[in-house]
């Protein structure tokens, strides 16, 4: 597996876990209105995980069928932050969300990557610093 592909699948991995991230945040998040936001962002994590599969398809490579082995980590912060309310949840999801941000933009600047690759690796991008900047806004709000 070359550089790009590895790129591509790390992201994908990652996308696979924020998925799950988001999942449990949403379970136990008390207003509905950021539970709904957050079902916004999971689906642009969930629309990742198929570019990049596809992308993935394109290079021969396996696609990706979950996060790896991290996906605990992620999970467990989000399960801590149950007990201590929406606030203690959302500042869990920035923490995640801040990974992200700085894995899409280290990937964006990867010159491994096709043009391609490059061009919704900098869309993923825009996404995620959308998600994070709304979440840390939304906490700090609280």
């Amino acid at each position: 597996m070359d550089k790009a592909a590895k790129t591509l699948k790390k992201l994908c991995e990652m996308d696979f876990d924020a998925i799950e991230a988001y999942e449990e945040a949403m379970k136990r998040l008390e207003d509905k209105s950021i539970s709904d936001k957050l079902a916004e962002y999971r689906s642009d994590h969930m629309a990742h995980t198929d570019t990049l599969n596809t992308l993935l398809s394109s290079r021969g490579e396996e696609v990706v069928d979950g996060p790896d082995s991290k996906r605990v980590l992620t999970e467990g912060k989000v399960v801590i932050a149950d007990l201590l309310g929406d606030k203690a949840i959302l500042k869990a999801m920035v923490a995640n969300e801040k990974i992200t941000v700085k894995a899409y933009k280290e990937a964006a600047d990867n010159d491994a990557l096709n043009a391609e690759e490059k061009s919704k690796v900098a869309e993923h991008y825009e996404d995620e610093k959308r998600h994070h900047d709304w979440i840390k806004s939304t906490s700090e709000n609280m």
